[in-house]
């Protein structure tokens, strides 16, 4: 194994100073807005030396900027040694990372525009601790320095196998038999353009992009001639609501543009292969990325259904991971963005055959349970509509609309609601305004907590929590308002491996 210490590619240096420079963005502005742009290059002007101060700090701070990200490159370094990858680094005080090469659980990569032009490719390397962070990040190395550190991984797992077979006596196969058994990487998935165009043109990312453009146009108030675009157009539109709604409906339409762009680029080329117990999920137009999975951290699966793709028989499907392993540490993983439900659940039956992949008979909850759903919408319904009344009236009392909306929603989730319990797996159906369904199994199962409050003993109704490991914090499900008795069926199926049980009452 080699002792060689590698720098990683100088075009860090210029990946950190933009990464630094893109955090400075929205404080520039804001100093330079502040200001109202009242700034002069003439000589002879008042404001000249102000000008000048201040963009010769600007400038001394892009220097400093630039000399620390260099430094920060310089101090990086990364080896193996003794079956151990070894990264050093820090630019005030010095630290060692030293991460053994059989605990490595997967290498995430990702190709930005930059790193493509070079041929590189930033790796983010995890292990099987639950920090929910990354143990190293190597921003911008050759794509061979990267198969190197993959296969000095794979080196050093086999090596860990021999050596634990030994020890319990197992026989270990010759070389000759290892070279034929070499793992293979098979397709699992590739998205269609058809579903990615459907996914795009249903994307809920249209509420981000609404919210930013509206966010941006606030900020232009005072350098959009509002009196003189009325002044144009009032011989056409005699009422401002009808220009207020005009333009409302051109943002949402060019937030639902954009929202389409942005998601069928993020997912282009959408594949998920299988190589023995490693998922390699890959995607992306301008930026590649490739995560991987393993089988082993993954500890329950969403399948999601808004209503719209409901409709059409599309999910999306989500895996709960143990560690970070996601995008910007999520602790929930999009495995198929977009599917028709009896595909999905093909799929699944390939990466996990030991489930059960069908629509489950579902236990309902109870009829006299209905009203426990209703509540809980009727406690922030009738509020707001109240407030709205009498401080808005008479329009205000359109609000009043959102007390049959808010009875309509607890009956939907009322009648959405159910479980089912096999041998080993516990399936949980259940809607917010999406339906989702949870697909858990007992050995991920962390814990298992029933509560009942005083009036539900008296109706005989309870409900359950289940939490299991994902991300940083963990994840959870709940079973809301069933017959007591059919939650306490899901403790006897979880008792025999003595995890930890709370039964809580709460008045």
């Amino acid at each position: 194994m080699s002792n060689k210490m590698n720098h990683l590619h100088p075009i860090t240096i210029l990946i950190g100073f933009l990464q630094t420079l893109k955090g400075l963005v929205i404080p520039g502005v804001v100093i330079l807005v502040g200001n109202g742009f009242r700034y002069s290059f003439s000589p002879s002007s008042p404001k000249f030396m102000m000008t000048l101060l201040l963009f010769s700090g600007i400038l001394l701070l892009l220097v400093l900027i630039l000399i620390f990200s260099f430094i920060k490159w310089k101090k990086f370094v990364y080896w193996f040694e003794k079956e151990e990858l070894r990264i050093e680094y820090g630019l005030f005080v010095k630290k060692k990372r030293y991460i053994p090469l059989e605990r490595i659980q997967s290498l995430n990569y990702k190709e930005s525009l930059l790193h493509r032009l070079f041929g590189l490719v930033k790796v983010k390397i995890e292990t099987a601790a639950d920090s929910g962070e990354a143990e190293a990040d190597l921003t911008a190395i050759t794509r061979s320095q990267a198969d190197l550190i993959e296969a000095q991984m794979k080196r050093a797992k086999e090596h860990h196998h021999i050596e634990k077979a030994s020890e319990n006596d197992k026989p270990i196969l010759a070389k000759d038999d290892k070279e034929e058994q070499m793992p293979t990487r098979t397709l699992v998935h590739q998205m269609s353009q058809k579903d990615l165009l459907v996914l795009a043109t249903t994307s809920s990312s249209i509420g981000v992009v609404f919210s930013g453009l509206a966010a941006v146009l606030s900020q232009l108030n005072d350098w959009i001639p509002y009196d003189q675009l009325y002044g144009e157009v009032k011989n056409y539109i005699k009422f401002g609501v009808v220009l207020i709604c005009v333009i409302t409906l051109l943002i949402l339409f060019v937030s639902w543009m954009l929202s389409v762009a942005i998601t069928f680029i993020n997912n282009f080329g959408f594949r998920i292969e299988k190589e023995e117990q490693r998922l390699f999920v890959s995607k992306g137009l301008l930026e590649k990325k490739r995560l991987t999975i393993p089988l082993n951290r993954i500890q329950g699966v969403r399948i999601v259904e808004s209503p719209f793709r409901q409709l059409f028989g599309y999910v999306s499907i989500v895996i709960e991971s143990a560690g970070s392993s996601g995008e910007k540490n999520e602790k929930k993983i999009v495995l198929l963005p977009l599917i028709k439900k009896k595909n999905g659940f093909s799929i699944l039956r390939e990466i996990f055959p030991n489930g059960i992949w069908t629509e489950p008979q579902l236990i309902k909850a109870p009829q006299r349970a209905l009203f426990r759903y209703i509540k809980i919408h009727l406690y922030w319904s009738i509020p707001l509509a109240a407030a709205l009344c009498f401080f808005l009236f008479p329009y205000g009392a359109w609000s009043l609309i959102l007390i049959p909306i808010a009875v309509l929603l607890g009956y939907w989730q009322y009648r959405t609601a159910g479980f089912n319990i096999t041998s080993q797996q516990l399936t949980i159906v259940e809607r917010g305004l999406s339906r989702t369904t949870l697909v858990v199994w007992k050995k991920r199962i962390q814990s298992l907590t029933m509560s009942q409050s005083y009036f539900a003993e008296k109706k005989h109704v309870a409900s359950a929590k289940v939490v299991m490991m994902s991300g940083k914090t963990g994840s959870h499900a709940k079973v809301r308002h069933f017959d007591d008795e059919r939650v306490k069926d899901i403790f006897e199926w979880y008792k025999p491996n003595e995890r930890e049980i709370e039964h809580t009452k709460s008045w």
